[in-house]
């Protein structure tokens, strides 16, 4: 069988120095193209493997699929083709120490149940806190599987994950971590006592951002009317006066004149406006708000939701 590079997933071949799996010594872990990734940083943007391939695959095969997705990518993008996955799945909320010390993680699961309608198994892990990736172990004896998919959006931390029970079970690999986009090109098959772990490609982002790694910020705003809001790309003009909360690590311009945008909005109060890998505002008061895309999506706070 073939040896497989740690970073892409693709079969090394010392043959085809244009081709895939390329490297000068059959012996490394990494093809050239990964060697490169990891050490300069270079990424030939043209590669990209589809995210129907990716779930065609997993739902054609046996196992439990982990689907990783950080707190600023829970959508309804992100969301659905989680819904996708057909094998029994379990969501992974990674990167949990962005999360505030009030977003408690039994609210944050009914809030997903309600909006989302998310009634699977959910686990929250940390960077921080290793010993959380042996979680995984305890849900697959649970339910009697000895194989796993380890899928997610692209930057969500699976690398990382899968590195940290590596490097906890003595097994001197690693996977390629990057915060580029597409750095896996196919499974990576993982063996670990009696399990089985596959490193998948990330499924692809709404936004090409680096996701944060610490504390979300909390700031409140006192909008005055004819306010426009700032945000990356994304512009947002209240006509009337509100108050407002923004959860994010990025900084907001604020724009004061009338400058409506194309689309108009009819949000209800305490609901959020969705800003996919940037943060997410929560508007207090009900009222009518002109933003500058189309699929801007706006849902339920946390906060409306009450313990059961």
């Amino acid at each position: 069988m073939s040896k497989i590079c740690m970073g892409c997933g693709i079969a090394l071949q010392d043959s085809d120095e244009q081709a895939l799996g390329y490297t000068p010594n059959l012996e490394n872990n990494y093809c050239k193209r990964c060697f490169r990734l990891k050490n300069y940083g270079e990424k030939r943007i043209e590669e990209r493997i589809l995210d129907e391939d990716i779930l065609k695959k997993v739902n054609s095969n046996t196992g439990m699929a982990f689907f990783f997705v950080d707190f600023l990518n829970i959508n309804r993008y992100s969301l659905a083709l989680y819904q996708k996955i057909n094998i029994p799945k379990v969501l992974v909320i990674s990167k949990s120490d962005i999360l505030r010390k009030e977003m408690k993680y039994e609210k944050i699961k009914l809030w997903l149940k309600k909006v989302y309608h998310i009634n699977d198994p959910i686990l929250f892990i940390s960077n921080k806190k290793k010993s959380y990736s042996e979680n995984i172990f305890k849900v697959l004896d649970n339910y009697g599987y000895h194989k796993a998919y380890i899928m997610g959006i692209t930057n969500a931390g699976k690398s990382t994950f899968l590195n940290s029970i590596l490097a906890k079970h003595g097994i001197k690999k690693e996977i390629l971590a990057s915060n580029k986009p597409n750095t896996t090109l196919d499974f990576i098959k993982l063996k670990i006592d009696s399990y089985t772990l596959y490193d998948t490609p990330g499924f692809s982002y709404l936004n090409d951002q680096n996701i944060i790694n610490k504390e979300l910020k909390m700031t409140s705003f006192i909008v005055k009317p004819k306010t426009t809001f700032v945000i990356q790309d994304y512009k947002f003009y209240f006509p009337k006066e509100n108050k407002v909360t923004f959860y994010g690590n990025i900084p907001i311009n604020r724009i004061y004149k009338e400058n409506k945008q194309d689309h108009l909005l009819n949000i209800p109060a305490n609901y959020d406006i969705v800003l996919p890998g940037i943060g997410f505002i929560n508007i207090k008061m009900s009222t009518e708000v002109y933003v500058s895309a189309s699929n801007i999506e706006v849902r339920c706070d946390i906060s409306e939701v009450e313990y059961e």
